[in-house]
């Protein structure tokens, strides 16, 4: 007998229409019917003959390509057994810090040397998103910029409006000299394209549309999901939008997120070991996408991102937490089908409510 042996690697997310299976070593994921789900998971279990035997002769065929799917992809073998001495993977997530990630609406007329704002990049904090929605001072953000020069971040994430004055010379320069830079999105741009600088690590996007304050936020595509056991593993548990993430928005506020409504005061004023043992900033860090309505029947939603500051507004749980599926998702989880979330009439409320009617009304143009 023959059975197939999936690596514990490829993990099978099971929605209500299809399931994905998402390659977490491979960084790949693939959407299959839940009967193939099905028969996958029979073969965890029992020989292929025995599955054959199972669903019948005239599925032969159809079994046989599901298990020369899997050995194609390198997502399994096949052997003599069900191999017992394959590694379970560990699905616990924790992170070194209280904060893990934070974005700022990059403001040149703050002085950001100020006790909350150190603190704050003292916390082993690993990733920076700066956003800048309109024309800002070049050598002034430079030199903002250079104050993490020797931190502990890995990763910063620049959005610019897009500009004829930042060259490749410059942005190249810039990168060279601060290497935690990763990738540029300019919004405003002449046209949609992506490429990369400086030995192929940074990468640059050019988006056509607007980006001219946090309304813009929250979209939920394709494009931004992502297959890997970091995500995967902390949307088990965590939220994947707001989990240990905090922001200092344009005018220093300090926020879970630069687009919700609550904030905890500005930064000159906030002592971050305060707000850190405030329950009420951390009280979405748990909502998962299991938790969520739609979303928890959703093949993608442990490779999704979420939004908790512009959802539906239609469903709040037994703590009064929002949660209703992001506004700004598309997705039909029921028929896999994506339709633009900006058209549908059961949104309009929501998107009145946002004062989004404008940037509804640019994002159809």
């Amino acid at each position: 007998m023959e059975y197939l042996n999936l690596f514990s690697n490829c993990q099978l997310v099971k929605g209500a229409n299809r399931t994905l299976i998402c390659d977490l070593q491979m960084q790949k994921s693939y959407p299959v019917s839940n009967d193939v789900a099905g028969v996958l998971h029979f073969l965890k279990d029992h020989s292929i003959e025995e599955c054959i035997h199972v669903y019948g002769a005239e599925n032969e065929e159809a079994i046989i390509s599901y298990v020369n799917f899997i050995t194609d992809k390198e997502m399994g073998f096949i052997d003599n057994r069900i191999v017992t001495g394959l590694s379970a993977l560990d699905l616990s997530w924790d992170a070194f810090s209280d904060i893990t990630n934070v974005i700022i609406e990059f403001n040149e007329n703050l002085d950001y040397n100020n006790r909350f704002f150190n603190t704050l990049f003292n916390l082993n904090v690993s990733a920076l998103e700066i956003r800048c929605y309109q024309n800002t001072d070049l050598e002034k953000l430079e030199k903002f910029i250079n104050i993490f020069n020797g931190s502990v971040l890995n990763y910063i994430k620049l959005i610019l409006p897009y500009s004829a004055a930042i060259d490749t010379e410059w942005l190249e320069t810039l990168a060279k000299k601060n290497l935690r830079i990763r990738s540029f999105l300019f919004h405003s741009a002449p046209e949609d394209k992506t490429e990369r600088i400086y030995k192929n690590t940074v990468q640059l996007t050019y988006y056509s549309k607007a980006i001219n304050d946090c309304l813009a936020c929250g979209l939920i595509r394709q494009a931004y999901f992502s297959t890997n056991m970091e995500l995967f593993t902390e949307s088990m548990q965590h939220n994947t939008c707001l989990n240990r993430k905090l922001s200092i928005d344009f005018n220093g506020l300090v926020k879970n997120c630069p687009s919700m409504q609550h904030d905890y005061g500005y930064m000159f004023e906030t002592d971050l070991t305060d707000l850190l043992a405030d329950n009420d900033f951390s009280k979405y860090w748990n909502i998962r996408k299991e938790d969520i309505e739609v979303c928890k029947d959703c093949e993608y939603r442990n490779v999704c991102t979420d939004c908790r500051a512009y959802t539906e507004q239609s469903h709040a749980n037994d703590l009064g937490l929002d949660v209703s599926k992001p506004l700004k998702c598309g997705y039909n989880p029921y028929n896999n089908e994506w339709d633009e979330w900006s058209t549908n009439p059961l949104k309009q409320k929501a998107i009145q409510f946002y004062g989004m009617q404008q940037l509804v009304k640019t994002h159809e143009a």
